[in-house]
């Protein structure tokens, strides 16, 4: 999953980057979270939901805002 700042329509969106080959279109990425099992099943086994909870515990926020800020001022330049 990609958490994304699109920035045609300036909306945030959650993408899914199906087998690492897709991608955000036309889209700055903020946040990633990898759902596939190597990531989590050796400390998490089949409980997906623990990992993602963990994740969540575990995001710098303020990194991800910045990182906002960052797409929106880009967007800005794109339009012109």
């Amino acid at each position: 999953m990609v958490f994304a700042h699109n920035f045609q329509t300036g909306e945030l969106h959650n993408y899914w980057a199906w087998d690492h080959m897709h991608n955000a279109p036309f889209s700055c990425p903020l946040l990633a979270l990898d759902m596939y099992e190597h990531s989590y099943h050796m400390d998490y086994g089949a409980a997906a939901a623990k990992y993602v909870d963990a994740f969540m515990t575990n995001v710098h926020w303020e990194e991800v805002n910045r990182r906002f800020t960052v797409a929106q001022k880009a967007a800005a330049a794109l339009r012109g």
